[in-house]
């Protein structure tokens, strides 16, 4: 059986998660906003699983990378991607966000979709 992607988390915007997107470049970028803030830390976990289960989708293996991403980490990207709750998540094609997604389940129900109809712009 064919695997899926495996979700990678970041912390910070360093150079591994720089080489993390250079090694993707013709990729979607597949990026869940979490926080480790008490009020929405339950939550992100929660939520991370559901992701763990989008990334491991066999069709889109070599067609995005997926991360986990760290707010206070990524402040700049979060506000250029309209992230305001979390966890949030945000597709993008190259540095450009194609769409986001909250934490509701039938926000998340999307979220596989908006994947495919990035993919095929």
């Amino acid at each position: 059986m064919a695997q899926g992607n495996v979700v990678r988390t970041f912390q910070t915007k360093d150079h591994h998660f720089d080489t993390f997107k250079n090694n993707a470049p013709n990729k979607l970028l597949v990026c869940q906003f979490s926080s480790n803030d008490s009020m929405f830390k339950d939550l992100c976990v929660s939520m991370k699983t559901t992701f763990e289960e989008v990334a491991a989708n066999a069709n889109f293996k070599d067609k995005a990378a997926f991360c986990e991403l760290n707010v206070n980490g990524f402040k700049e990207l979060a506000k250029e991607s309209g992230v305001e709750a979390y966890p949030t998540f945000v597709v993008l094609k190259g540095d450009k966000p194609m769409g986001k997604v909250g934490s509701m389940d039938e926000e998340l129900n999307n979220l596989r979709d908006m994947i495919v109809a990035a993919l095929k712009n």
